[in-house]
């Protein structure tokens, strides 16, 4: 009786998930929890604080085509390993911050460190692994920011709770190196490093049916997928559906607080982030076997509803149906952009084009938190935001489902 080794390129996801457990929701969805007792300890606006997000996601915009291009070239392991150390240092630096202007230096270099370190490299890495049940793989490593926030909640709401913000972001630093540094090890870059095959190389002409890959690869060039009016419209809707959620993912915490306190706050957060792990890991399937159409259709649409649940807030049963539908919503951020685009555009100049994508990806979040964040300061609710919000997550579809179809078409041709 023979044992079946397991592919090595499960081992990667495994320790995606770990990498994006600690590393993703400390700096987005958990970075929530400190609005309300930095902003109350310091004197700060939330507008303010929120500037901090916006100066993270900036940098993040600026080098993004660079360290995606720099990622699929070089040494991918250690770029990683190298922006794991520095973004946890420039955490674990907000501890010691005495004004507005030093949480804004510190988040200059979170913004620096943050992109080589999480989902960027994950997502290269396991295009290159993965061609059968590549949508799979990623969402199941992406769903780690979902476990990990969900942990992370109440444990760091405990810790602002009793020993104060500026632990907090100590204790979650030293995090970062213990859990995530480690787990580099296993991210090899490519199959090929190892004398392997991508995980379905050799069935791919099989699964065709069922994949959301064309028969034949179609690879793009970024230069000649800029050439395309598609592309643009691409971005636009990936940069709408960020704005969406990392703007309102940054508010979420605060907003179910001002209704119902802290500790609810809390507890509808884990729920959420339990949510999250489970839709990420059927957003994942539900791309492999349905294709990129209507996978983007059925996100787009639960998203949307989550949005309209929030604009009756006092409600808390309704808070509990809007942390389920808004935890499947969040994953359009994280799970959409890698699967979509290498199903449009192929896997072979995928770092390239990428580093294009995850561009609009932090521009939209560089522009939503501090937009957002000034409506609540302006209006004092969140009527408005979550309006926007709806909006735009309808736009997005709109754009993503056109350029899909215009994308198929010219595969055709």
């Amino acid at each position: 009786m023979t044992k079946t080794k397991i592919f090595y390129g499960w081992w990667i996801v495994a320790a995606g998930v770990l990498i994006m457990s600690i590393l993703h929701p400390l700096i987005t969805t958990n970075w929530g929890l400190y609005v309300k007792p930095v902003t109350k300890s310091m004197g700060f606006s939330r507008s303010e604080f929120g500037i901090i997000s916006t100066i993270v996601y900036g940098v993040t915009v600026f080098l993004s085509p660079y360290l995606g291009k720099w990622l699929a070239q070089k040494n991918t392991q250690l770029i990683q390993a190298l922006s794991i150390v520095g973004l946890a240092a420039s955490y674990a630096s907000f501890s010691l911050g005495q004004n507005i202007i030093h949480f804004y230096i510190c988040a200059v270099f979170m913004g620096v460190f943050s992109i080589g370190a999480i989902a960027l490299p994950i997502s290269i890495v396991l295009t290159n692994w993965f061609v059968k049940k590549r949508g799979l793989a990623i969402s199941i490593a992406l769903a780690g920011s979902g476990v990990g926030g969900a942990i992370i909640s109440p444990i760091m709401t405990r810790v602002i709770q009793n020993y104060g913000w500026r632990i907090s972001y100590l204790i979650f630093g030293a995090a970062m190196l213990i859990i995530a540094l480690p787990m580099v090890l296993v991210m090899k870059k490519s199959p090929e490093t190892m004398g392997l095959k991508a995980y379905g190389a050799d069935e791919a002409v099989a699964v065709v049916e069922k994949a959301t890959l064309p028969k034949i690869e179609y690879n793009l060039t970024l230069k000649e997928a800029r050439k395309n009016n598609f592309f643009w419209i691409y971005l636009f809707g990936i940069f709408a559906l960020s704005f969406v959620g990392f703007g309102s993912l940054s508010q979420f915490a605060a907003f179910v607080a001002d209704h119902h306190g802290a500790v609810f706050a809390a507890s509808i957060l884990s729920i959420f982030l339990i949510i999250v792990t489970l839709g990420k890991i059927s957003l994942g399937w539900i791309y492999d076997k349905f294709g990129s159409k209507v996978g983007t259709l059925y996100i787009c649409i639960v998203f949307a509803l989550s949005f309209v649940c929030m604009l009756y807030p006092n409600s808390k049963p309704l808070m509990y149906i809007t942390a389920i539908l808004y935890g499947l919503g969040i994953c359009t951020g994280t799970v959409c952009p890698p699967i979509i685009t290498s199903s449009m555009f192929g896997t072979k100049y995928y770092g390239e084009i990428y580093g294009y994508v995850n561009l609009s990806v932090y521009l939209g979040a560089a522009i939503s938190v501090p937009a957002l964040a000034a409506i609540y300061d302006k209006t004092g609710s969140y009527q408005s935001a979550w309006l926007l919000c709806i909006v735009l997550t309808l736009l997005s579809l709109i754009s993503l489902l056109y350029s899909d179809i215009k994308c198929m078409r010219l595969k055709r041709n």
